[in-house]
């Protein structure tokens, strides 16, 4: 109940005031997306590793930037207020940084607590670069739902990484 209370809050407060300050946005959206990950696991009552909080805010902050970036290029400061405080080479850094490290973390959790989905790391950096080609030649950065389910090799990428989960951690072969 504190995860759905803490949840509305921050959206709450996103809504009035957060969304209006530069960093603070991206995290604020980033954070949304952790809290929705500790929910679920709340929900079926699993534990939520430190791995998987780390690396959730980072791809979530690399969304979120990739968003801004996206925002930027179209409507350039049009949109929101917000963008008028950022350079689109700002938040292209913010999104480098951020998938590099969703991508570190993840391999350190692969690594350090299940060595078995080693398999599934080129399958991650895959998706984090098909995303990017997405956003940068396809311009379809905006929803990272609909490059999913538009995109063809991003979304068999998915699909290979939650194979190669199933195969690696259950031995279905």
């Amino acid at each position: 109940m504190n995860v759905i209370f803490g949840y509305l809050v921050l959206n709450i407060a996103y809504t009035f005031v957060l969304k209006h300050k530069p960093v603070v946005d991206i995290f604020t959206i980033a954070l949304g997306f952790v809290l929705r990950v500790l929910a679920g696991a709340v929900a079926l009552s699993v534990p939520v590793s430190g791995w998987m909080f780390v690396t959730t805010l980072c791809l979530a902050l690399y969304l979120a930037a990739v968003k801004r970036s996206q925002e930027l290029s179209h409507s350039s400061t049009e949109g929101r207020q917000v963008l008028k405080q950022y350079s689109k080479a700002l938040v292209d850094r913010y999104a480098e940084m951020s998938a590099t490290c969703a991508l570190v973390f993840y391999s350190m959790f692969v690594m350090s607590s299940h060595p078995e989905l080693v398999i599934t790391v080129p399958l991650v950096l895959f998706g984090l670069f098909r995303y990017w080609y997405v956003v940068d030649v396809l311009d379809g950065g905006e929803s990272p739902t609909d490059a999913l389910l538009t995109d063809w090799p991003l979304l068999l990428t998915v699909l290979g990484w939650v194979a190669a989960c199933i195969w690696a951690l259950w031995g279905i072969s």
